[in-house]
């Protein structure tokens, strides 16, 4: 009888520490997504003589296993990192955060994509055929200028007589500016 009262013992303690076990591995491998973090620089507290440290200490103070992916500081202030969804409400409620967004993965449509410009594949980039010299690209104003040379136009043909469009003049934006592109 004693040694069914140990054997019955030890099943449950195995049983007991099994259950801790899958609690632990569940959280272990719980979903990371990045996440780009957006801090309001304004915020940074005066005991930081870097922006960096900042982010960092913002999230180890919350996430201490997270680690910074990219720091971003010319357009926006924040930070990229590996977040659960928990890690993420946590990190959410840090001062000077002023938005903590997950990364979307968006299919790119632009001039340099064939299947956008209906060109088809081929082992050449354009093909030998009537369209490659009658395309018309239209140009959104995202805040680029001119003269970069993304928009030089050097060995481009004339432009196409179906073109509609027109070249509109703004602030330090003169007709002079507009080209074959």
């Amino acid at each position: 009888m004693k040694i069914l009262r140990v054997e019955v013992h030890l099943m449950f303690m195995l049983l007991f520490s099994y259950q801790f076990y899958v609690l632990a591995e569940k959280n272990d491998h719980q979903e990371r997504r990045t996440y780009i973090v957006h801090m309001d620089k304004s915020h940074m507290p005066e005991s930081f003589t870097d922006h960096h440290e900042w982010y960092h200490a913002s999230l180890k103070s919350a996430v201490d296993t997270a680690e910074m992916l990219y720091a971003y500081n010319s357009i926006i202030h924040g930070f990229s990192t590996r977040l659960t969804e928990e890690e993420a409400e946590l990190l959410q409620g840090q001062p000077g955060i002023l938005a903590l967004l997950p990364e979307i993965r968006y299919q790119l449509h632009t001039t340099r994509t064939p299947e956008f410009l209906g060109l088809g594949r081929s082992e050449r980039l354009l093909p030998t055929s009537t369209s490659e010299g009658d395309v018309i690209i239209g140009v959104l104003d995202t805040g680029v200028w001119p003269e970069s040379k993304s928009y030089d136009d050097t060995g481009l043909g004339p432009v196409p007589s179906r073109w509609k469009g027109e070249c509109e003049q703004g602030t330090n934006f003169s007709s002079s500016n507009c080209n074959r592109k």
